[in-house]
């Protein structure tokens, strides 16, 4: 999976440059009443990044809370793989104290 995204990652990078070395166009920004001039791939670019950086912030507390509840699974998982051996334990040992076999001489149907 981390291959697939530094694929995926590179193959976005490469894309940016092309549509930056593409688009040299001077354009005029205006953003809360001041004016800004720039690159239109340049505003671009950093609407990407500003919305990449968005996202990853959305997904950490989800992220996080998937973590802690797997974390919490694998800690039941231990308790439960040990308790499971306790018992393979006991029974084993009932095993080896076991009943001896019954009697057989008493005769096994009423016709005898």
């Amino acid at each position: 999976m981390v291959i697939f995204t530094l694929i995926l990652a590179l193959a976005f990078a490469v894309l940016a440059v092309i549509f930056a070395l593409e688009n040299p166009v001077i354009v005029t920004m205006s953003f809360f009443g001041r004016e800004v001039e720039g690159s239109l791939a340049l505003f671009i670019l950093l609407a990407v990044v500003l919305g990449i950086i968005i996202g990853i912030l959305v997904m950490v507390p989800g992220t996080l809370k998937h973590s802690l509840e797997l974390r919490s699974h694998r800690k039941r998982i231990d308790g439960l793989e040990k308790s499971l051996d306790e018992q393979k334990a006991q029974i084993a040992k009932a095993e080896r104290m076991s009943i001896p076999e019954p009697l057989t001489d008493f005769p096994q149907n009423d016709k005898e």
